[in-house]
């Protein structure tokens, strides 16, 4: 409606509400400020009152909520956002009357350094957000980019911008036309998250009221809406006297600057020389609650019906009539009067007045419809055109209009594609429509239009003059732009699947298959766990604080012999009795132990015996339950190995207390001979003391007691040599020394890992086999790797440790095995006494190693050397027949 029919209509209304005495209240959203700038123009220039209305504005506040309080009756109409069609949706007898701004002012506003220029940034960040229905339009953006919301840490609103400052918050709901000037003002660099940039273009700042007020107050609802409107006409025409009137009369703190700013952006979200104030559309509606319903912030658009109020309903057919009649008879009257007189005058006057008024209607729809239009005198090469394309193309009315001006206009890229266009329709006569970019001239930001045209031709079928529109469709293109990007962004995360989505129903088919894609991620996920949990060989059982099993995997069969649902829900006890008391240390935080600390236990097997265990515990939560997971492991076959190789090394140490006695029998010959030696004297006197004439049997009683004590010492002394040695005599069999080797080797493993000696082997492959007792060779073996592994001790940090184990066939067909390090060697005045019994150069040595190790040699008729340079290392080989060889009796 323009605004001389808008006036006619306040007019005529007057009557209606003149002597109405009842108040009109008006809740706006939050304090006095130039976004509600229309109504203070329509109370201060008498609009209301002109339409017979006492209206009476009420500030809004954080507790005085616009929707709220019409809903309450405190106010008759009010003024929202997007939340005003959410209520709607959800059952609030509500009706929208005009929208004021077409575009919302709602943005999310970041400090820059926050590093946050997507909503995908958002994540593990601080938002200020007042709530979900409020900033609707803020959740239709998140849900549009596949965010979660519960995901996002969100801090009701305090409305103060210095919590963003002073970094409280890292993003701030705000208004285009308010926050982003105190941010310059301080110098402050920020980022701007506008919904618009992901696809949600909302409404705002909405005159509404509630059915009951249509339903028993029409002409009030129509009277107040166009009231309004006059008011916000006016005040986009007059910024300044609206802005004098804010500051002298409402007294808000905001500056003359900061009012100006805020007027400037508001404008452009109005776009009040475009699209008529007030304006609704209904498929924009209809797409606003879609997107509310894609969000799950609504089931349905089911009461969308009614919501949009329409101002020109049906006149009544028979007044409509009655005051055509009127006007005709008026008419005649008049035309009776005056043809006589002004015959010639009134026709040429109708005429002008005809074309002028339609020349207004087509700039009013041009206007309307953001079409500027042109028109190119083919012939001479000079154009003209509307003041609405003007501004589209940024020229003044001093810009040049001819052709080659009009290219200048044309993007680079796109310019001569754009003249190839108009010479193939002046060929074919047929209308155009083309999309292009320009460059304003004013300042120099590109564009994009649409064209839209034909070509006139004379009488002669010549080009004479091109006719055509232009729109700006720079922000479509930037939509088209954010979808290209949403669908880059949809390729990435659905692979495979984005050669099946369509641009009609992109963000349906996106949900739908991003949840079908998780859904067999989950399946999939599920089964592979499930997979590997029962094919483990370890059994994996699930307990919960009161130790009841509540899962246990397929190895416990092999473990305990129960099937898995055997278990289920009985105690863990019955399978692991020490474990109720292990579990009780789990239950501090401090003692919580994870999968890698194992200890052994002993658990009971279905058949009643006991099964030595591994056992790891793991402690964790779900939805605030404690869990804890045993991990077991039957190790009997490596406690019977365990057990082997335990009998193995005392075997390997009678070998050695064996050769110990070997070594020690000369040096302990003595203490056999003393008491043998005494005791033949003992004998030789007793025998003298018989033979006297007169025996002296006190002192031969003396002697022969003596005798017995040494012959019982003797006895004692062989006693203990017997059982040191007794049951281990020498077992020859036959042996690859090679092997031999290794399991010396693996006896010795750790003490090599842990000193980092780098160990070599250099062994000959099908060596003869040797005719040895296992035991004393490996004894052998190991003395000699100890030997070296003790000398690489002492060797200087930097330097690498080797350890090089040899073997290989010698002359007289000898198996010789050498054993070689780079330690520290032995001094040359110690190499005469190594090999010597209790000789040692350690601390704590006997000094009967070497000479064992040389004793066992030579009892399998072997040799034993060594050679050595100080500072540079030790050879210690020795030789062993080969079966042949040493195949005779022993």
């Amino acid at each position: 409606m323009t605004r001389a029919r808008a006036m006619l209509y306040i007019a005529l209304n007057v009557l209606c509400f003149s002597a109405s005495a009842d108040p009109v209240h008006l809740q706006l959203r939050w304090h006095h400020q130039f976004q509600f700038a229309g109504y203070y123009a329509a109370l201060e220039k008498g609009y209301y009152k002109e339409a017979g209305l006492d209206v009476i504005i009420h500030e809004g506040t954080s507790e005085k909520k616009p929707v709220q309080e019409v809903l309450q009756g405190h106010a008759q109409y009010g003024e929202a956002n997007s939340e005003l069609l959410l209520e709607r949706l959800r059952g609030a007898p509500l009706v929208a009357l005009a929208a004021i701004y077409q575009h919302s002012p709602s943005v999310l506003i970041a400090r820059k350094e926050a590093g946050i220029s997507s909503p995908d940034d958002l994540s593990g960040k601080k938002i200020m957000l007042m709530d979900q229905a409020v900033d609707a339009d803020f959740v239709a953006m998140f849900n549009n980019e596949g965010i979660d919301i519960s995901r996002l840490h969100i801090i009701p609103s305090s409305y103060e911008i210095s919590d963003l400052v002073n970094g409280k918050v890292d993003a701030f709901n705000s208004y285009l036309s308010n926050e982003p000037y105190f941010l310059k003002q301080q110098g402050i660099e920020f980022t701007i998250l506008n919904p618009r940039n992901y696809g949600v273009d909302f409404y705002s700042d909405i005159l509404f009221t509630t059915e009951d007020e249509l339903k028993y107050h029409p002409e009030r609802v129509k009277a107040f809406r166009q009231a309004s409107l006059e008011g916000w006409y006016y005040a986009m025409d007059h910024p300044q006297e609206i802005i004098d009137l804010l500051l002298n009369k409402y007294k808000i703190d905001k500056s003359r600057k900061h009012l100006e700013f805020e007027a400037d952006a508001i404008r452009s979200l109005i776009i009040p020389d475009v699209i008529d104030l007030g304006h609704m559309n209904p498929w924009r509606w209809r797409h606003m609650a879609e997107t509310f319903i894609k969000a799950g912030m609504v089931g349905d658009d089911k009461l969308l019906q009614g919501f949009s109020y329409d101002p020109d309903p049906k006149v009544d057919q028979e007044k409509l009539l009655n005051y055509i009649k009127i006007a005709v008879i008026i008419m005649l009257i008049t035309g009776v009067i005056t043809l006589v007189l002004l015959a010639s005058y009134r026709s040429l006057k109708q005429k002008n007045k005809i074309a002028c008024r339609n020349e207004k209607l087509l700039h009013l729809a041009h206007e309307t419809a953001g079409l500027g239009y042109y028109i190119i005198d083919l012939v001479s090469g000079q154009w003209e055109s509307s003041s609405l394309l003007d501004k589209i193309f940024g020229i003044d009315l001093h810009f040049e209009r001819n052709i080659p001006s009009w290219e200048t206009l044309i993007h680079p890229e796109h310019r001569q594609r754009v003249l190839n266009h108009y010479q193939e329709i002046i060929r074919s006569h047929e209308r155009f429509l083309m999309e292009y970019e320009i460059i304003r001239p004013n300042d120099t930001e590109t564009r994009w239009v649409i064209g839209h045209g034909y070509i006139e031709f004379d009488k002669a079928g010549n080009p004479s003059k091109l006719v055509g529109t232009i729109q700006d469709i720079t922000e479509r293109k930037q939509t088209e732009e954010t979808i290209i990007r949403l669908n880059k962004s949809l390729e990435e995360k659905v692979h495979r699947q984005t050669n099946e989505l369509i641009a009609s129903n992109l963000s349906l088919m996106r949900k739908v298959e991003e949840l079908d894609r998780s859904r067999h991620q989950l399946i999939e996920r599920e089964a592979k766990l499930n997979s590997i949990f029962n094919a483990s060989v370890e059994g994996i059982i699930t307990i919960n604080l009161s130790n009841i099993i509540v899962s246990a995997n397929a190895a416990v069969e092999t473990i305990f012999g129960y099937q898995p649902e055997e278990l289920i829900n009985r105690n863990i006890s019955k399978l692991m009795p020490l474990s109720t008391r292990t579990m009780k240390d789990y239950n501090f935080p401090d003692a919580v132990k994870p999968v890698s600390q194992i200890q052994e236990i002993e658990g009971l097997h279905k058949n009643g015996s006991v099964v030595p265990l591994d056992l790891s515990t793991a402690e964790y939560a779900i939805d605030n339950e404690q869990f804890f997971t045993h991990i077991v492991r039957d190790i009997s076959l490596r406690k019977h190995q365990e057990q082997k190789e335990s009998k193995h090394l005392m075997e390997l140490a009678h070998v050695t207390r064996l050769g110990l006695m070997g070594e020690m029998a000369s040096g302990i010959a003595h203490e056999v001979n003393q008491p043998l030696s005494a005791i033949s004297s003992y004998t030789q006197v007793s025998l003298n003391l018989i033979n006297a004439e007169l025996p002296d049997l006190v002192k031969l009683a003396e002697i022969l007691r003596k005798t017995q004590n040494q012959a019982l010492r003797a006895g004692r002394i062989i006693h203990r040599m017997r059982e040191f040695v007794k049951s281990h005599a020498q077992k020859r069999s036959t042996a690859d020394v090679n092997e031999l080797i290794h399991d010396s080797v693996g006896l010795c493993l750790a003490e090599i890992k842990q000193n980092d000696i780098k160990l070599i082997f250099d062994l000959n492959n099908n060596l003869p086999l040797v005719h040895v007792d296992h035991i004393q060779i490996e004894q052998v073996l190991i003395n000699l790797i100890r030997n070296s592994v003790d000398a690489l001790k002492s060797s200087p940090e930097k330097q690498q440790r080797q350890l090089t184990i040899s073997s290989r066939m010698v002359i007289d067909n000898d198996i010789q095995v050498r054993v070689k390090d780079n330690g520290t060697g032995i001094d040359k005045d110690q190499q005469q006494k190594v090999l010597t019994p209790f000789y040692t150069t350690k601390a704590d040595g006997m000094g009967m190693g070497l000479s064992i190790t040389r004793s066992l040699v030579e009892a399998h008729e072997g040799t034993l050397h060594f050679n050595s340079q100080p500072g540079k290392g030790t050879t210690f080989y020795f030789t062993l027949p080969i079966q042949e060889k040493s195949d005779r009796p022993q």
